[in-house]
């Protein structure tokens, strides 16, 4: 399986450089069309992208989880506008409903 990193051109062009496969997309459409196309060809294993397209692909990693889909893996990396935190929220939302109360770290 490969790896893939879609996002800017300077994210892609990083992530070319380890050898992942990449995809440059500016906006949020554009970037749920990238990762649609990369599901359906079933040849990638890890999707990475910046953390600010967590929310566009929310929806597409849900379909996933009820299809119990386990591949690709989504890897999403704070880019260079800056941490937003937004996976953590994100990670303890799922983790308080796994374990049936709120989850405080």
């Amino acid at each position: 399986m490969k790896i893939a990193v879609v996002g800017d051109e300077l994210i892609v062009r990083a992530f070319e450089l380890a050898g992942a496969e990449g995809f440059i997309a500016n906006d949020d459409q554009s970037v749920v069309n990238i990762v649609r196309d990369l599901i359906t060809s079933g040849q990638y294993g890890i999707i990475i992208l910046p953390e600010k397209f967590l929310m566009p692909t929310r929806k597409i990693r849900e379909e996933l989880l009820r299809r119990r889909q386990v591949a690709p893996i989504f890897i999403f990396i704070p880019d260079y506008t800056g941490f937003k935190d937004e996976r953590a929220k994100e990670l303890k939302k799922i983790v308080s409903l796994a374990i049936g109360a709120e989850y405080n770290i």
